[in-house]
């Protein structure tokens, strides 16, 4: 029973970090489609009383935004690759100096932004030169 309590305990801060994570990330979409709500009834309410449109703002625009150029995407890639390699050492480095192999899972979880990153830079590297 204690060492349950204790493997609990060890874990608390991880699970604290992902119901964070994911709250905010709800909230944030929330609040955007909340935005989009408004947008979209003020525009509604325009029509009806035939007044002009009001000007669509810059953050609603999500649909005319022009394409990633190579540049962005190899941008991208590195970024990502550098995270991704910057988790799995500072992973391994802790994992070393605690002699804890559960750091070492910790440290594997950096070869996901590391692969993003890899397909980000491959992705860049097969689009056609314009």
């Amino acid at each position: 029973m204690e060492q349950a309590l204790h493997t609990i305990a060890d874990l608390m801060p991880l699970l604290l970090m992902l119901v964070l994570g994911a709250g905010c990330v709800i909230f944030w979409q929330w609040t955007a489609l909340q935005h989009r709500r408004m947008v979209h009834a003020e525009r509604l309410a325009a029509l009806e009383k035939g007044a002009p449109l009001p000007p669509e703002p810059e953050d609603n625009r999500v649909s005319h935004r022009q394409p990633l150029t190579r540049e962005a995407y190899m941008l991208r890639g590195l970024l990502w690759s550098a995270i991704g390699l910057g988790i799995v050492a500072t992973g391994a480095a802790v994992a070393c100096f605690t002699s804890s192999p559960s750091h070492l899972t910790i440290a594997c979880l950096g070869f996901i932004p590391f692969a993003l990153g890899l397909a980000y830079l491959l992705y860049a590297r097969l689009i056609r030169r314009d």
